[in-house]
């Protein structure tokens, strides 16, 4: 189906407001404001790319990472990588640019891959949440398996298809005149009539089914998980410096949830109900608002590693090791994990090595540092944060 060709003259009627809106606002760009958008779409760019790319490596070069919880982390990751190249790039042309400049194959396929990458995010979150949820307040069930988070994540991809395959289906590729020899090209929705009906309540599905009913859980889930780790002292017997330690990874271990939650609710929360009134008429298009709105929401892909990195020491561990390979040029990653070296301080509270023997140095092994005792607060979650990516108007 060719794209539809319309005077702008007659109007547009459901797309009256925006198309008028973005024609002026379009020819008024000046080029500081353009150079703007490029320098802050392609830091996001840039970082999530880089850092992103490196839990995926830290997490498959490193057999000890390998678990349920990092199978998550990782696709968490993926679908990070997915919206930076397939939703950023194309927001970012369209910004610059006023219109859509891709064709009408890629209308339907950016806008399906886009959706399915964050509905995916958005479910992996939750899948983590539930995760440490369990491995903390279970610490001795037996923990997911790598063939069951396998088979989570098929299921995580295939309900984010299915989500996002309206928005897919129901997209079409606007062109209009809005003056002499001058077209504008605009991949919008296109829902059956009533359509600002359809518009207005898969908005409104989306933003209820897949950021406040996922913060929700999140929220009960770690706030459950926080009581637990604030409440109750470890197994075995304390003494004064594993409670000073205790305490302080109590401390790290809410600051880290709390942050978690604070950053998705921060950065989604404005454009949700930017698009939500958007779609219910109850407010006019602004093109200010909305960059702001959409950048905070893209910059959610950054902070993951940084979290990984500042908040998780097993994290911190794992890259600190990767590094390290990268500048000796060793073979480490084919050493069975209970052989390979791990060359990082051990937590305070255990010794690697006798003081009296302080004078010779060997490196730590890892079945020496895990031959510890090991209460509920060693559990240290690995979380992060990505959210919903609202489409492009």
């Amino acid at each position: 189906m060719p794209s539809r060709r319309v005077d702008c003259t007659d109007g547009l009627q459901d797309w009256r407001t925006l198309a008028s809106s973005r024609t002026r606002s379009g020819e008024s760009q000046r080029g500081c404001v353009k150079a703007l958008l490029v320098a802050a779409y392609s830091l996001i760019i840039v970082i999530s790319l880089f850092g992103n790319t490196l839990v995926c490596h830290v997490v498959v070069k490193n057999k000890r990472a390998q678990s349920s919880t990092s199978l998550f982390i990782m696709n968490l990751a993926v679908a990070d990588i997915f919206i930076t190249v397939l939703n950023t790039p194309f927001t970012l042309v369209r910004f610059v640019h006023s219109t859509w400049v891709f064709g009408r194959a890629m209308c339907h396929i950016s806008r399906f891959v886009q959706y399915c990458s964050l509905h995916v995010s958005t479910l992996t979150l939750t899948a983590i949440a539930l995760d440490r949820r369990q491995v903390i307040l279970h610490p001795l069930r037996p923990r997911m398996s790598l063939t069951q988070g396998a088979c989570w994540v098929a299921v995580i991809w295939i309900m984010g298809s299915c989500f996002s395959l309206p928005h897919a289906i129901y997209q079409q590729l606007l062109t209009f005149t809005y003056s002499k020899e001058k077209e504008r090209s605009l991949c919008v929705p296109d829902f059956p009539e009533p359509s600002d009906v359809y518009w207005q309540y898969i908005d409104l599905l989306t933003f209820v089914l897949l950021y406040m009913l996922p913060l929700l859980i999140i929220t009960v889930s770690y706030t459950t998980v926080a009581r637990r780790l604030w409440r109750h002292n470890a197994i075995g017997d304390t003494t004064t410096a594993q409670h000073a330690t205790q305490r302080k990874k109590r401390r790290r271990t809410l600051a880290m949830l709390l942050l978690v939650v604070g950053v998705f609710a921060v950065c989604w929360f404005p454009l949700n109900c930017y698009v939500v009134l958007l779609s219910s008429q109850a407010i006019q298009s602004s093109n200010a608002l909305y960059f702001c709105f959409h950048w905070l929401a893209m910059s959610s892909t950054c902070y993951n590693p940084f979290i990984y990195c500042c908040l998780n020491p097993t994290f911190r561990q794992e890259l600190q090791l990767l590094l390290d390979m990268c500048k000796r040029r060793r073979p480490v990653v084919g050493l069975e994990p209970e052989s390979r070296p791990v060359e990082v301080v051990p937590p305070c509270h255990r010794t690697a090595w006798p003081d009296n023997d302080s004078s010779r140095s060997r490196p730590v092994h890892a079945r020496e540092v895990l031959s510890g005792r090991t209460d509920i607060l060693s559990v240290e979650p690995i979380v992060a944060i990505s959210w919903l990516q609202k489409p492009t108007l």
